[in-house]
C-alpha cells in the first residue's frame, strides 16, 4: 500500500520538475542526485538523458549492477549510441562478465565512445579483452592509440608486452617468471607506438639479446622492422620460426613479405603451414590463394579464395582478390560480382 501511494505521489509531481531537481541535484553534488534520477525515471522511462547520468553516477560509486542497468535501458533505448553501449561495456567489465563486455566496448567504440577520459578508459579495457582472446592484433592497434596519446604507465606496458608477446591472458595472469620479458617487451613496443624509432630500437635489441628464445621475440623485433628493413626482418620471423614452428605471426609475415616481393614459391611453404596452424582463419585461405594465383595456379587460388569469402562475407580482401583471378581465368561476371561485393562491404566499414 506504502509503495503505491507513493508511485501516485510521483505521477502526480510533473516529469518536468522532477528531471529539474535530479539535473540540479546531479550539478550540486548532492547525494540525493541518484534518488532523484530513479524517481524521474519512473514517471517518464524514455528520458535518455535521464538514463545516462543514473548510470554514470552508479559507474562512479563502483555499483556496476545498477550501472549496467541504466546504460542497459539506455542502449535499448538508443542502440546506435556509441557512448551508451561503451559505458555498458565497462559496466560489463566492473562485474567480471567478460563476453558482454567485449561485445559491447568493441560495438560502442566502433559507433564512437564520447569523450577522450571514456575513450581512453575503453581502450584500454577492450585492448585487454582482446589480449586475453587472442585477438592480438587488434589489442596492439588499441595500445598504439594509448600510446599516442596517454603518459607511460606499469599497466600499459605490461599490457603492451602481453599483447605484443601474443600471451593469450590478463597481464596481471602471466607467469611470475615471465613478468620482466613481459614488462621489457611492452616498453619496447610502446615506445615504437610513441614514434620514438631510435628509442625503440634499442629497446628491442636489448629484448632480444636478453630472451633469444622466448616465444614471441623474434616476431616481434621482425615486425618493428619490416618497413624500413625487410630483409632483416625476414631473418628474425625465422629465428622466431626456430624457436616456436607453429607461430602463426611469422608465418603470415613471412608468406606475405615474399608474396609482396613476387616470389610465391617461398611464400607457399610458409602458407601452408599456417593454414595447418589456423585452418579456419579467413587470413590463413586469402594469403594461401593469393600465393597460389601468383604462381599460375588460378584455379586452385579462387578455390581458396572463396573459402575466405565464404568465412567471412564482410572481410573486402577476398573479394577484390577473388575479383582478379576470375578475370585471369576468363569469368567477367563472377569479377563484376565481386567487385561490386568488395565496394559494398567496404563502404559498410566507414
Amino acid at each position: 500500500m506504502i509503495l503505491n501511494a507513493l508511485f501516485v505521489l510521483l505521477m502526480a509531481i510533473p516529469s518536468s520538475q522532477l528531471r529539474d531537481a535530479a539535473e540540479t541535484a546531479r550539478k550540486s553534488g548532492s547525494p540525493d542526485a541518484t534518488v532523484l534520477y530513479q524517481k524521474a525515471l519512473k514517471v517518464n522511462p524514455s528520458w535518455q538523458e535521464g538514463w545516462w547520468a543514473l548510470g554514470n553516477l552508479e559507474y562512479a560509486k563502483d555499483r556496476y549492477p545498477q550501472c549496467r542497468d541504466a546504460f542497459g535501458r539506455l542502449s535499448q533505448l538508443a542502440p546506435k549510441a556509441g557512448p551508451a553501449l561503451t559505458m555498458l561495456g565497462l559496466c560489463d567489465v566492473g562485474l567480471k562478465d567478460l563476453e558482454p563486455a567485449l561485445d559491447h566496448l568493441s560495438r560502442g567504440m566502433e559507433l564512437g565512445a564520447g569523450n577522450d577520459a571514456i575513450t581512453k578508459t575503453a581502450r584500454y579495457h577492450l585492448a585487454r579483452l582482446y589480449t586475453r582472446a587472442g585477438m592480438f592484433e587488434r589489442a596492439l592497434a588499441l595500445i598504439v592509440q594509448l600510446a599516442e596519446t596517454a603518459p607511460e604507465s606499469p599497466p600499459y606496458l605490461q599490457l603492451a608486452g602481453t599483447a605484443a608477446l601474443w600471451k593469450p591472458a590478463f597481464p596481471e595472469d602471466v607467469p611470475s617468471q615471465d613478468r620482466e620479458l613481459v614488462y621489457f617487451a611492452g616498453k619496447a613496443f610502446w615506445l615504437a607506438g610513441r614514434h620514438d624509432a631510435a628509442a625503440a630500437g634499442k629497446q628491442m635489441e636489448t629484448l632480444v639479446s636478453r630472451y633469444p628464445a622466448a616465444h614471441g621475440v623474434h616476431y616481434l623485433y621482425g615486425s618493428f622492422l619490416l618497413a624500413n628493413d625487410p630483409d632483416r626482418a625476414v631473418a628474425e620471423f625465422t629465428a622466431e620460426l626456430a624457436n616456436s614452428s607453429d607461430h602463426a605471426g611469422a608465418l603470415s609475415a613471412l608468406a606475405a613479405e615474399y608474396l609482396r616481393r613476387g616470389d610465391p614459391a617461398q611464400g607457399l611453404p610458409y602458407a601452408k603451414r599456417l593454414l595447418t596452424a589456423l585452418p579456419d582463419s579467413v587470413a590463413s585461405h586469402a594469403l594461401f590463394g593469393r600465393l597460389l594465383a601468383e604462381k599460375g595456379d588460378l584455379a586452385e587460388g579462387a578455390r581458396e579464395l572463396e573459402k575466405a569469402r565464404d568465412l567471412d562475407p564482410t572481410d573486402p580482401q577476398p573479394h577484390i582478390s577473388l575479383a582478379s583471378v576470375y578475370a585471369k581465368l576468363g569469368r567477367p561476371a563472377d569479377a563484376a560480382h565481386e567487385r561490386e561485393a568488395f565496394l559494398r562491404v567496404r563502404d559498410a566499414a566507414h
